[in-house]
């Protein structure tokens, strides 16, 4: 008797409840992809519960059913007696309505919960060797020539002129302002490097939107793998990131891996300013870092930060105050005043300098990012006791005399 004879006799029920499928649908290998397509062709007839029971499991790992949701089908589970007893379930993700019996829902049940076991624990890190490993070696290639830049490969590099850039991946190869770029120009790994006073927008082949922020730079791959979506940022970024049921998306920094499946947060994580944000407006992100004893699993409106000697929080935020940047705004609470113009500087690629006596203090308020240098500084001196002088190309922030 084969592997694969164990499941002729199988039923949609019987796969839901095989560790080896449930294993083999979440996380493919070569291997069982081959097991189960020559499975297939020895028993044809069980296509039909197969494929069933593997879009189950997509759509059951990928609800939205809560925690008082899943306790409560447990209940009714436990209440129905051994016998042929059924009821109706709710299908998690549509609207009709399809009866099962108790073991379909328990074994349903199991999945779900098993599914949700997979996202909290499924560990990346041999998947992210390959980007983290170019990203090492080609640290010295991340140079700031004041223009944004586009890294296709070793021999090819675009220029992008202008404050802003809109860049779009498709099957044809990449639309970069104005240029067009073919796919045969484009390596396995393209580096954006967004300098002081620049911002770009990305869009990846998969539909996912990136808003790159001054100062950073984002690694990537011109087109992700079947199994899984990875990039890499030193910088700042706000992401919509497109939902793929089969591909959880993965944004690595130098000391945090965040896996999402479909979800819009931002990442500040400059590797100069030795503090980490991750702040969420939609969906879940799970976390992962050396400082933290644990994963952690973040939800909407919450804020997770992480400074440079390993301290870590979570906060409820407004998550308007951290994207606020992709509109051209910048709004701040109780902002030192240091890290006020730290991204000021970015974002006009001027150089501010912050006497120390005036560094700690803390300001609020809101400044519009399309207006220049000049003003803006204008309007902190209006909120705060400081006032800035412009010394031969560079600004000076101090107290008010």
């Amino acid at each position: 008797m084969t592997g694969q004879d164990k499941y002729s006799g199988y039923g949609f029920e019987d796969f839901l409840q095989d560790d080896f499928f449930v294993a083999s649908i979440k996380k493919p290998t070569k291997e069982s992809i081959a097991f189960w397509r020559g499975f297939l062709e020895y028993y044809p007839d069980k296509a039909a519960e197969y494929q069933t029971a593997v879009k189950f499991i997509d759509d059951v790992a990928y609800s939205q059913i809560s925690d008082e949701e899943v306790i409560e089908l447990w209940a009714k589970i436990q209440s129905l007696s051994k016998s042929a007893q059924r009821f109706t379930a709710q299908r998690f993700t549509r609207g009709r309505k399809i009866a099962w019996s108790a073991a379909a829902v328990a074994a349903s049940i199991a999945i779900l919960l098993m599914a949700r076991v997979f996202f909290l624990n499924y560990d990346n890190s041999a998947s992210g060797n390959d980007i983290m490993a170019f990203v090492e070696t080609h640290e010295d290639t991340f140079n700031n020539s004041g223009e944004i830049q586009l890294q296709l490969s070793a021999q090819k590099t675009v220029i992008l002129h202008g404050d802003e850039s809109d860049i779009v991946y498709d099957s044809a190869g990449i639309q970069a302002g104005v240029q067009k770029i073919s796919r045969n120009d484009i390596a396995a790994f393209n580096q954006l490097i967004v300098p002081h006073g620049k911002s770009s927008a990305l869009t990846l082949h998969d539909g996912t939107k990136i808003w790159v922020n001054a100062g950073t730079i984002l690694v990537y791959p011109a087109e992700f793998e079947k199994s899984k979506r990875e990039i890499y940022v030193n910088g700042e970024i706000f992401l919509d990131v497109a939902h793929d049921a089969n591909r959880p998306f993965i944004v690595r920094t130098d000391e945090i891996q965040i896996q999402v499946m479909g979800t819009r947060f931002n990442v500040q994580a400059y590797a100069a300013d030795g503090l980490s944000r991750i702040a969420l407006e939609s969906g879940l992100v799970k976390i992962t870092s050396g400082a933290a004893a644990n994963d952690v699993l973040l939800n909407p409106n919450k804020m997770y930060e992480q400074d440079k000697n390993g301290n870590t929080s979570v906060k409820d935020a407004d998550i308007q105050k951290y994207t606020s940047w992709i509109h051209g705004l910048y709004a701040y609470e109780s902002e030192q005043l240091d890290v006020i113009i730290k991204r000021l500087e970015r974002f006009y690629g001027k150089e501010i300098v912050v006497g120390t006596s005036v560094s700690q203090l803390r300001c609020s308020g809101k400044l519009d990012l399309k207006d220049n240098i000049e003003d803006v500084l204008a309007i902190i001196s209006r909120t705060a006791p400081v006032v800035y002088v412009e010394d031969d190309g560079k600004y000076v922030v101090s107290y008010k005399p």
